[in-house]
């Protein structure tokens, strides 16, 4: 199934904080998981209610922002000019920064559920796109570490858009997520958060030094909160305010 653009959900708004764009999800149920692998096993239906979510992940411009009004620690590559372009993902952030990160811009990391839930809508598909297989006019992957690889400025490649219109969830950095790493449960879930206590967290998504096989949207990864590494970054969940919000429709 390809993507289409028909069912994009129809409001977008700027984070003052940050100018983050922001995309409202608007929740709903759907199959997560799936029987691949033993750590996506078993799929169960899960409930979300609506929230709001980064449209990309967070940019090297926004986190210097972030840093300048907090004197919060530089990433790990800062100095690095292949990966510091303003509007390529911010990297070489923990699982500490990126949370930091979301407190100041008003916000918090997405839950696992939440990103899969923006990454595949209600269709069972196995990528943002839809089911085609990826290649590179889809997705930033398979690029070399060491030579010349990293990643792509957000939004460079439109043809990994999810059904809502977020682009970049199916490659160019891993993204941080707020559970800790766990088996899944079965059974149905409303609004779940993951497990109570561990020693890793989840990451999410594929990443421009991985291969295609990585891209599906229920691939999970365990990763050690403290990990800094130049393919992964993060985007930034807002909740929705029942007194309403600032909206227009997407065009």
């Amino acid at each position: 199934m390809e993507h289409d653009s028909s069912i994009d959900a129809g409001r977008v708004r700027k984070n003052l904080r940050d100018g983050c764009i922001l995309q409202y999800i608007p929740g709903g149920v759907f199959d997560m998981g799936s029987i691949r692998y033993s750590n996506e096993s078993p799929p169960h239906k899960v409930k979300l209610s609506p929230y709001w979510i980064s449209r990309t992940t967070i940019t090297n411009r926004m986190y210097d922002q972030f840093r300048q009004e907090t004197e919060h620690r530089m990433s790990g590559f800062a100095g690095e000019a292949i990966y510091t372009q303003d509007n390529q993902p911010a990297i070489g952030v923990d699982y500490s920064d990126a949370a930091a990160y979301c407190q100041w811009a008003g916000g918090r990391l997405p839950t696992e559920a939440e990103w899969e839930f923006a990454a595949r809508g209600t269709d069972d598909r196995k990528y943002p796109w839809g089911n085609a297989l990826p290649d590179q006019s889809r997705a930033v992957y398979g690029r070399v570490y060491g030579k010349g690889g990293a990643a792509a400025p957000v939004g460079t490649h439109p043809g990994d858009a999810s059904p809502f219109g977020l682009l970049d969830m199916a490659g160019n950095v891993l993204e941080w997520c707020s559970d800790w790493a766990a088996p899944y449960e079965s059974g149905f879930e409303v609004n779940p958060s993951g497990a109570s206590r561990g020693s890793s967290r989840i990451m999410r998504g594929g990443c421009w030094v991985y291969q295609a096989q990585s891209l599906a949207v229920t691939t999970r990864w365990f990763s050690v909160p403290h990990q800094k590494v130049s393919f992964a970054g993060f985007r930034m969940v807002v909740d929705v305010v029942e007194r309403g919000a600032d909206t227009k429709q997407r065009k």
